[in-house]
């Protein structure tokens, strides 16, 4: 049998962390396959074979994400973290100097001092901290932040827990003073990273994202405006008393070809440490980074006993749901007008469907919702570079550590903003429920849940905080915009959002 494959055909794609030769052809569509085949083969051998048999795999692959998240929302979870990642990192190579192996063993290799250091101190003094939001770009304090979080819950933007739990950090300040704790933030230049509010808030960060000197000028000029302090990791020497530009141009490493040494460079700085993968690229890249950035994690979590983990879960996956929310979902899918019910006979039943067709128990008798919002137009590879975080975060809290991941909202960032669909679908998504989030209030709001997770000890990112099932780590202060209590599978409307979208912006 023999299956599409989508090449890997970019300039540096036979250098550091790539995919596996398959028939002489290295292409990622064997790779997704096998990995979440494997991942499920000691749970249920039936969903197993299908994604291994699967021929349409970059068409059919949110069916056996949904399957595989059905398996796992039970006494699975950890299981299936674990098979996928040994997995994966069995499956990708490390590429150097025509030689190959995994990521796991070229961190293993002693490593001579190929990265130094220099901090960058910020300038202004710490002032009294006050939580502050942004309401559609607007920013927003004191009770009217209450009512914006009012509102997130009353129109379904926001799990009840992620406005309490901003609640309770409002009403915390002196938890937003994080001088004294250090945050390594892998993909410092991303735009739904939390680099910017934790200098803010005076932590010191430590920076790692690509050589290049206009996004090490803006996290330089960031960092000297801010009470924090800024490591950056440098390639080169750069003599005693540096200019900024000059740091600038020496700054920087990439994690998927420099992995061994980026890790290296880690493990020698002074902890403890909490470690934020927010690195995101394009394609079959997504891939390749998220697994050079889950073995340096990995190295990090192995040698050193202070390592706390932070991630973003994106929206638009498979989650398992407190029925609660889905119960709302389905009572409003009940409500939903006459046209809506044409619009489905008329089209076969694949548009306005229903957000979940029924509830579903875990062998503890618990219900609860299996929720789809997996967007093809986003691809399997990026399905598969976000379900190694969670399968990280979730493998990472069973043996003991902090960890802390949230669901973040749909946002405008650049990479939405270049798919013409997904630009015109998120531009008519209030019509069916679904609140955007700009960059920036993103951004805000989520680094504003990791510091009440670093702080609240009641917080599900503690691992002496009993979960009843793994798939809580997820299900806890969503903020997912209100993909989860909306009527409607996100699929069967995105094209209706983008007609809308479309019309809106004309």
């Amino acid at each position: 049998m023999r299956f599409r494959r989508t090449l890997v055909t970019d300039h540096g794609s036979h250098a550091g962390v790539v995919f596996p030769l398959t028939e002489g052809e290295r292409s990622t569509q064997p790779v997704g396959r096998h990995v979440i085949s494997s991942a499920t083969h000691r749970v249920d051998t039936a969903a197993s074979d299908a994604a291994r048999d699967e021929q349409r795999w970059y068409r059919n692959y949110p069916v056996h994400y949904r399957e595989m998240t059905r398996l796992s929302a039970g006494l699975n979870a950890g299981l299936i973290a674990t098979d996928g990642l040994t997995t994966l990192h069995e499956t990708m190579r490390f590429r150097r100097q025509g030689a190959e192996g995994s990521i796991l063993e070229a961190i293993e290799v002693p490593r001579a001092h190929y990265l130094t250091s220099v901090t960058i101190e910020g300038s202004a003094p710490t002032g009294a901290a006050e939580l502050l939001l942004h309401d559609d770009g607007r920013p927003v304090r004191g009770a009217e932040l209450h009512r914006l979080l009012d509102r997130w819950v009353d129109d379904g933007t926001a799990e009840p827990s992620a406005a309490e739990a901003l609640r309770l950090l409002d009403g915390q300040p002196d938890w937003l003073d994080l001088r004294g704790h250090t945050f390594v933030v892998l993909g410092a230049g991303a735009e739904m990273g939390p680099f910017d509010a934790l200098l803010s808030w005076g932590a010191h960060v430590v920076a790692v994202d690509l050589p290049g000197s206009t996004t090490w000028q803006r996290l330089i000029d960031t960092a000297r405006r801010s009470p924090g302090r800024l490591t950056i990791p440098l390639r080169r020497d750069v003599g005693p008393h540096p200019t900024d530009a000059v740091v600038a141009l020496a700054a920087g490493a990439d994690v998927v070809t420099e992995a061994p040494e980026i890790a290296q460079w880690l493990l020698e700085l002074d902890g403890p440490l909490i470690v934020g993968d927010y690195v995101y690229a394009p394609g079959e890249m997504h891939v390749r980074v998220s697994t050079a950035v889950d073995g340096v994690i990995e190295a990090l979590l192995t040698r050193r006993s202070d390592i706390g983990l932070a991630y973003l879960a994106t929206p638009t996956d498979t989650f398992a749901v407190p029925s609660e929310a889905a119960s709302a979902a389905m009572l409003e899918y009940e409500g939903t007008s006459p046209m809506v019910a044409m619009a489905r006979g008329l089209a076969g039943r694949k548009v306005f469907r229903p957000n979940y067709p029924s509830m579903l128990t875990m062998p503890t008798e618990r219900r609860f919702g299996l929720f789809d919002g997996l967007i093809t137009q986003q691809g399997a590879n990026y399905a598969l570079a976000k379900r190694v975080q969670r399968w990280r975060a979730i493998r990472s809290r069973e043996d003991g550590a902090w960890v802390s991941i949230n669901v973040a909202p749909p946002t405008r960032t650049l990479s939405v903003v270049n798919n013409t669909l997904l630009e015109a679908a998120y531009l008519g998504s209030r019509r069916f429920g679904l609140n955007v989030f700009t960059p920036q209030a993103s951004r805000q709001v989520m680094a504003a849940l990791l510091v009440h997770d670093l702080f609240n000890e009641q917080s599900v990112a503690h691992p002496g905080v009993a979960l009843e099932n793994e798939m809580d780590l997820f299900a806890a202060q969503a903020l997912h915009g209100g993909l989860w209590r909306g009527p409607y599978q996100p699929r069967s409307v995105l094209g209706f959002a983008a007609v809308t979208g479309r019309f809106s912006r004309s």
